[in-house]
């Protein structure tokens, strides 16, 4: 491309960095911003060489298909519009950039304009932006005291099990736990003694169950386990190990506390896909066991869901 003064003064004046490449992807024109943006010393060092100089080898694939159909049928994107993507300096790191893309023609050659900010800044506002609401997505479901998850988060795993019970034909259980006599604990040594009895039950249930189990604590003294996959006989281990363990920790701590624990094992596509049901058996179950003696389990019946 034979490029007069005034198409390398304009591109030189404008408030941006630009290039301008061929329908090859061969850079026949930057101006000293674009040099600069990419940690070069002359334009000499870019000019015919490949767009891909610029391009980080993971992005090169891609970029070049979008190039080629850009020249077949692209339309012009204007910045704020355009593409955002990663970009390569010299030497090697990486820099966020958006472009504005029009055509351009020379001599009835047709060539493609890029005009780049540095959007580096803004990628890392973004990036910290997503951060956040991440965390605040996690924290809404998440127990401040303990660290389980919350009655709203285990709810929402209780659906898909009941989708995937549905759907595959995989079965489940859903287990409550409540602390029987706690608050004798709370009368007797405190608040502050309360809250390390359920932050040290919070971390027994978790060691004591399977990697893929949901626990969560679902209010007050009451916590929740959700076994996916489990057949009734595979939930029942985990519990007594729960119980077990718990009680050990209770009496090394001397801790006037024991558990009553309910279990609805959920197995019939069209008999448990109601969660509240699901859950108001579990709670029953539990409640059962605190009438019959406490420090035991007892097992949700099917009758129970007609009620």
């Amino acid at each position: 491309m034979r490029t007069d003064r005034t198409v390398a003064e304009l591109i030189e004046v404008i408030p941006d960095a630009a290039l301008i490449i061929n329908r090859h992807s061969r850079l026949v024109l930057v101006n000293k911003m674009l040099v600069d943006m990419f940690g070069y010393t002359k334009p000499e060092e870019l000019l015919g060489q490949p767009l891909d100089i610029l391009l980080p080898e993971s992005a090169r694939g891609d970029h070049a298909k979008h190039v080629a159909a850009f020249f077949q049928c692209g339309e012009n994107r204007p910045m704020g519009n355009g593409l955002r993507f990663s970009g390569q300096r010299q030497d090697g790191s990486i820099l966020y950039v958006e472009i504005m893309l029009s055509h351009v023609e020379f001599e009835n050659e047709h060539y493609a304009i890029a005009f780049v900010r540095d959007a580096t800044e803004y990628r890392i506002m973004e990036d910290r932006i997503r951060r956040e609401l991440e965390q605040e997505r996690i924290l809404a479901q998440t127990d401040h005291l303990t660290g389980l998850k919350n009655r709203r988060a285990f709810v929402r795993a209780l659906e898909r099990n009941i989708k995937d019970l549905q759907i595959h034909d995989r079965q489940f259980s859903v287990c409550f736990i409540d602390l029987d006599d706690f608050k004798l604990v709370n009368d007797n040594l405190g608040h502050d003694t309360g809250d390390r009895v359920l932050q040290q039950v919070a971390h027994v249930i978790e060691a004591s169950c399977r990697s893929h189990d949901i626990v969560a604590r679902i209010g007050g003294d009451e916590f929740a386990t959700l076994h996916n996959g489990a057949e009734l006989k595979d939930a029942m281990h985990v519990l007594e190990r729960i119980r077990e363990n718990l009680v050990q920790a209770f009496a090394e701590h001397e801790w006037p506390v024991t558990l009553s624990m309910g279990i609805c094992h959920c197995y019939d596509p069209m008999l448990h896909r109601d969660a509240s049901l699901i859950l108001r058996a579990a709670d029953k179950a539990m409640y059962e066991a605190k009438a019959q003696g406490k420090n035991q389990i007892r097992i949700a019946t099917v009758a129970v869901y007609s009620e």
